[in-house]
């Protein structure tokens, strides 16, 4: 059946109302044929009931005086004056023929026997012979004290009849079935005009051309269709008009939004340029001035414990000066600046990984620029990213691997952690925990991409992607 749904509308008007003309014309056929069958054989049945009668009648004396010749010169000139008389023969009471017209032979199938039973006023019996049907018709003569007329009546004329009529019938259908076929195409196209129009509106609308209008001027289904599409075309477009101001408006804050973060985002390395700066020239200088006067007096003091003291201060002091050199690194490297991304995060990754006791595996191109912008974003999700292993993970291995081409650069952050489930990750985005915020919020403002794939006992993979372009 899959090729009905492939037609269209108008054809399937056209093979339902054609179809349905056809099968009720069969039917028709069928049912006239039979009773035409019927009548046609009663017909012939009483024609030889009444060739049979005329003769039963008139043969009574002849038959008792013996006058064979009369009787022979009646029943021929009764055969020959009805075409559908096939035989005539008369027998005795005894059921011995007496005259016949069967000069031609016998027909196939002829029964001679008599009837058991008393005939009133006649017995029909039709049989099948080499000649086609034969309807034999009994009468007996004088309630068969005196003999048996039987008449057989041939049924090749019936039949022909009958199919000739058939023929004009079947004629008939062909012409009123072509005249239905000219009115089903034009009620069809009449019912599928209208249809189509709403169909190539429906399309222009898809194509988001909301000022089409279907045209029906009826009050019927199709018109009340057509206005309540016309209705619906209406609706969208001003749908669509709001939508557009929305669309407009969010353009302009997520604008806003960008612009924002940008100045955000730059103030941010401003301070950390400064706080750098300010850890390195100032506070670091100062802690190496307080180390040479610290020298001096160790020079100076010749008491064992107070020596010991002033030894275990600077070493105290010593160690707050390289934390604050790893602060001022770590706020704004300088080999960023003068090396690029690569030895940087190899820099980077070597010092997390031996403050840490964390195995790092890098893996980055030898021979790779980029931006300072995106550099600098690349450098500050990995930061983050690092610091998240080390806070959440438990992890004892992580693997970097930078990765280019012409179109794009994807960092990758992975470890062997206790990892999380996915309704944890999507809570931490949402309310800005676990520095993924932050990193995502980075390269979505470089036009990337921010993945995060996690499981329960299996570790995290974040990937971000920078288009270069």
């Amino acid at each position: 059946m899959r090729w009905w749904y492939r037609l269209s509308l108008y054809a399937k008007i056209n093979l339902i109302i054609v179809g349905t003309l056809l099968v009720l014309s069969l039917l028709m056929a069928l049912l006239m044929r039979g009773a035409t069958h019927e009548l046609l054989e009663r017909q012939v049945e009483h024609r030889g009931y009444e060739v049979a009668s005329y003769i039963a009648a008139l043969s009574v004396n002849d038959i008792l005086l013996d006058n064979e010749y009369a009787v022979f010169e009646r029943i021929n000139k009764a055969k020959e004056n009805n075409k559908d008389v096939r035989y005539i023969l008369i027998s005795s009471y005894t059921g011995k023929v007496i005259v016949h017209t069967l000069r031609d032979g016998m027909p196939e199938g002829l029964s001679l026997t008599l009837p058991e039973t008393q005939i009133d006023p006649y017995l029909v019996t039709k049989y099948s012979s080499n000649e086609g049907p034969i309807y034999d018709v009994l009468v007996p003569i004088e309630n068969g004290n005196v003999g048996y007329v039987r008449v057989g009546m041939s049924g090749k004329g019936m039949l022909a009849l009958l199919d000739a009529k058939m023929a004009e019938y079947s004629f008939m259908t062909v012409i009123i079935c072509f005249i239905a076929m000219i009115l089903a195409s034009w009620l069809a196209s009449v019912i599928i005009q209208p249809i189509r129009g709403l169909a190539r509106a429906a399309d222009e609308i898809k194509n988001n051309n909301y000022s089409v209008r279907a045209v029906y001027n009826t009050e019927d289904e199709l018109g009340h269709l057509a206005i309540a599409f016309n209705d619906m075309a209406v609706s969208l477009k001003q749908q669509q008009e709001e939508n557009n101001q929305l669309v407009d408006a969010l353009r302009v804050k997520e604008l806003n939004r960008t612009v924002l973060l940008n100045k955000l985002f730059t103030a941010q390395e401003d301070e950390r340029k400064r706080l750098s700066r300010e850890l390195h020239d100032g506070a670091g200088q100062s802690i190496t001035s307080i180390l040479a006067y610290l020298r001096v007096l160790l020079s100076e003091i010749t008491d064992t414990h107070q020596r010991s003291l002033l030894n275990s201060a600077r070493d105290v002091i010593v160690g707050v000066l390289s934390e604050l050199r790893q602060m001022a690194v770590d706020l704004r490297p300088p080999v960023l600046d003068d090396l690029g991304l690569i030895a940087a995060m190899e820099k980077y990754l070597k010092g997390w990984s031996e403050r840490y006791a964390i195995e790092i595996v890098f893996h980055g191109p030898q021979d790779f620029r980029v931006n300072d912008q995106v550099a600098l974003a690349l450098y500050r999700i990995l930061q983050e990213g690092m610091t998240n292993i080390v806070r959440h993970a438990r992890a004892s291995k992580a693997e970097v691997t930078i990765q280019t081409d012409e179109q794009a650069v994807c960092l990758t952050i992975a470890d062997d952690g206790c990892g999380f489930p996915a309704l944890v990750l999507e809570r931490a985005l949402q309310t800005n925990r676990l520095g993924l915020y932050g990193m995502k919020e980075r390269a979505e403002l470089l036009n990337g991409t921010f993945q995060v794939e996690a499981a329960v006992g299996s570790g995290t993979k974040i990937t971000i992607t920078i288009p270069l372009g």
